[in-house]
Order: C-alpha cells, then sequence, then structure tokens
C-alpha cells in the first residue's frame, strides 16, 4: 500500500498504525516528504464495495453541509485505499473522559452541535441514502441484533434461563422492534454516538475561529428509525445524568410519540450493543467490556419509561443484579 501511495505522489516517510476495532479496514497515521500528516485507511481487495459506499456516502452529507474528514485520494483497484485528512489522536469520547465530569459544559455544547448534524441527516432524500445499499433498520434487522446479544451474552450467563422470564423478553423485545418499526424511516448514520465524532481546529488563516465537529465513520448510512441517531448519541459510551440527558431531550419531549420512539431506540441499541462489546472480546478486543453493565442498566432505564416495558424492567433490574 505505502509504494502505491508513493506511485500516487503523496510520498511517505513514515507509517503509524492506529487502534481499530475488528473490522479487516486497518487504518495508519502517515507522514509525508512535505511535512504534512495524513490518516490512510486500506480496505481488503474484496471490502471495495465498502470503500466505493464511504466515498459515496461522505459526497451525500456534504449535500447537507455534514462536516467530514477531507479526502485527498483514493483508489479502488488493489489495493485499495482511501486517504484522509489527519484531525488528531482524540475522538469526542476520547477528549470527554479524559477531561473528566467537569468537562460536560463543553462537552455539552457539543451533543447541541451533534443533534444539528442528526437533523441534516434527515434531510437527505430517502431514495438517495437507499440507493447507497445498505439495508433499512427495520423490524428483521432490529431483532437480529438483539438475537446476537441473545446467544452472545443473556444465554451464555444464565440471565434467560427461567423459561418463562426468558418468553418475556423475547416478547418486550418484538415490542420495542415493532414499535421502531412503525414510524417512517428516516436517513441515519447507524453509529451516531461520541467514538465517532471528532473536532477539526480552525484554519489557519481565520482570526477567532472555533473547532468544528466532524462525523466520521459513516459508510453505513441508511433509513432507520427517526430516533435512533439521537438514541446512540446520549446512550452509548456516554456517562450523562438523567438530567443531562433530559436536557438534550427538551426538542422532542413534549411530542409523546417521539418520546416513546426515543425509548424504544435507546432499549434496542443499548441491549444491541452489549452483544457488539461481548462479540469483540471474543474475537481479541475486550476494552469494551467494562461498557457492557451501564449499557444493560441503560436498557433497563429505557425499557421501565415504555408501556411495554414498565412492568418487566423492574424484575429484569433483580433477577440481573
Amino acid at each position: 500500500m505505502l509504494e502505491a501511495l508513493a506511485e500516487a505522489g503523496w510520498e511517505p516517510v513514515s507509517f503509524e498504525p492506529l487502534a481499530g476495532d475488528v473490522s479487516a479496514r486497518r487504518y495508519g497515521r502517515l507522514g509525508l516528504a512535505s511535512g504534512e500528516r495524513r490518516v490512510v485507511c486500506s480496505y481488503p481487495d474484496d471490502m471495495k464495495d465498502v470503500a466505493e459506499r464511504f466515498l459515496r456516502a461522505g459526497d451525500l452529507l456534504a449535500t447537507v453541509d455534514v462536516p467530514t474528514p477531507r479526502v485527498d485520494g483514493y483508489s479502488l483497484e488493489h489495493p485499495v485505499w482511501i486517504l484522509l485528512e489527519d484531525l488528531g489522536p482524540h475522538t469526542l469520547f476520547e477528549r470527554w473522559t479524559r477531561d473528566g465530569e467537569a468537562s460536560y459544559p463543553k462537552a455539552s455544547r457539543r451533543l447541541v452541535e451533534a443533534r444539528e448534524l442528526i437533523r441534516r441527516i434527515q434531510l437527505l432524500r430517502p431514495e438517495e441514502v437507499r440507493a447507497l445499499g445498505s439495508p433499512p433498520l427495520d423490524r428483521a434487522l432490529l431483532m437480529a441484533e438483539l438475537d446476537q446479544t441473545w446467544v452472545r451474552f443473556l444465554e451464555p450467563r444464565g440471565l434467560v434461563s427461567d423459561a418463562r422470564l426468558a418468553g418475556e423478553v423475547r416478547a418486550v423485545c418484538a415490542a420495542l422492534c415493532e414499535r421502531l418499526d412503525s414510524a417512517t424511516p428516516v436517513p441515519c448514520h447507524r453509529d451516531f454516538m461520541a467514538r465517532n465524532l471528532m473536532l477539526r481546529a480552525p484554519s489557519t488563516d481565520s482570526a477567532g475561529g472555533t473547532d468544528e465537529l466532524v462525523l466520521i465513520d459513516y459508510q453505513d448510512l441508511r433509513l432507520g428509525p427517526p430516533c435512533y441517531d439521537l438514541a446512540s448519541l446520549l446512550n452509548d459510551t456516554l456517562t450523562l445524568s438523567v438530567r443531562e440527558r433530559q436536557e438534550h431531550l427538551s426538542a422532542i419531549r413534549e411530542d409523546a410519540g417521539l418520546i416513546r420512539q426515543y425509548h424504544a431506540a435507546a432499549a434496542q441499541r443499548t441491549l444491541k450493543i452489549v452483544g457488539t462489546f461481548a462479540y469483540f472480546a471474543t474475537v481479541g478486543s475486550d476494552r469494551y467490556l467494562r461498557l457492557i453493565p451501564p449499557a444493560l442498566l441503560r436498557f433497563l432505564d429505557a425499557l421501565a419509561a415504555l408501556p411495554e416495558g414498565r412492568e418487566l424492567a423492574p424484575r429484569l433490574r433483580r433477577a440481573w443484579a
């Protein structure tokens, strides 16, 4: 790949591998002969379609003014690679956790900006998002995600060994997915969270400029439930208090239907990521295991806010204590 980059005129003089999760994509930070830095993402040849979808999704997001990393070059032939601007080493999540609770007022402002990005994403034309090729987050896919959590986490840990309780959990999972599927789908990022947001420093020629929030990892752009990205943002990995979450739900608080959609999305999403984190650990990436207990707690909180889960949630809280 480095030879291919050199042939394309980029002259890399250093390469630093960057940590990833379990994707077959590989990231690295390049030092160029010019003294500039770039991030390169390389793909196996059989993931050429994913690289192409990333490029097309980025072009779509630009039409609604959603900032994404600048693409400086790419190859969709062997070896497949995309060269991106270097936004630095820290995601919004890493900045937040590094600074501790004292950073909330600053981070809260970023969450307001992130909510605006969600609003812009939903301005995309559904037919253009559908044409990218990612399957919609419909009832079948949402339920399949929960089935993975069942197989990878709930069953192995004996959390659904009681047949009656297992039946009730299955029924409430189906009800969550039915509720989410009942709403008209909208364009969504699918993994809209603080770990997929970064900051772009102001250009050197903009006096008094501020950092810009930039969205990354958007190749899975697709149609999904209207509150899915918001539920992901306010629940995935963040240690927000109830008050802090309510602050960011003010725009939909008076709409009972949207609030229930939000809680259903939060419940489905947080239970789904438990299975994702458990799977990551089986393939050698166990750094997210510590996030499973808080994710389960947020699942129970969201479930308790819904008519279909209000009675089951406290019993699960006791059974899973």
